[in-house]
C-alpha cells in the first residue's frame, strides 16, 4: 500500500513506512510506478487533508486581545457594540457545525497517468 505524503510517497511494509521520493532515478520509485501499473491505482492513497474545526477558523479570525480590549473600552464610551458585532461575525462565519477532520485527496493527474 502507498500514500502520499507532501511531495513523497509513502510504502508500508510489514508495520513500518518506508519514504519514496517521486524521483524517476530512484529505484522505489521505479518499483511504485511497477507496482501501479501491475495492480492499479486503488493501492494508492491521496494525501491526508486536514479540515479545521470551528475552533481553530475563529481563532485565526477574530482581533488580537489587544484591539478587542480597546473596542470594549471605546464601546464603554460611545455606548457602541463594535466588539460585540465583530465577535458575532466570526461566530456566524464559522458556526459550531463546522467540526474539521481529516480527508483523503483525490490522486493527483500524474499519478493517475503512471496507471
Amino acid at each position: 500500500m502507498y500514500k502520499l505524503n507532501e511531495g513523497s510517497i509513502q510504502k508500508s511494509v510489514d508495520g513500518s513506512t518506508m519514504s519514496i521520493p517521486v524521483n524517476p532515478a530512484n529505484r522505489h520509485y521505479q518499483e511504485f510506478v511497477a507496482d501501479i501499473k501491475e495492480q492499479g491505482l486503488s493501492i494508492v492513497e491521496g494525501e491526508d487533508v486536514i479540515e479545521p474545526s470551528y475552533v481553530e477558523l475563529r481563532q485565526a479570525e477574530y482581533p488580537d486581545l489587544t484591539t478587542q480590549l480597546d473596542m470594549q473600552y471605546w464601546d464603554s464610551i460611545n455606548g457602541t457594540t463594535t466588539w460585540k458585532d465583530a465577535v458575532d461575525a466570526v461566530k456566524a462565519k464559522y458556526p459550531k457545525t463546522i467540526t474539521g477532520g481529516v480527508t483523503v485527496a483525490e490522486l493527483p493527474q500524474w499519478v493517475v497517468e503512471l496507471a
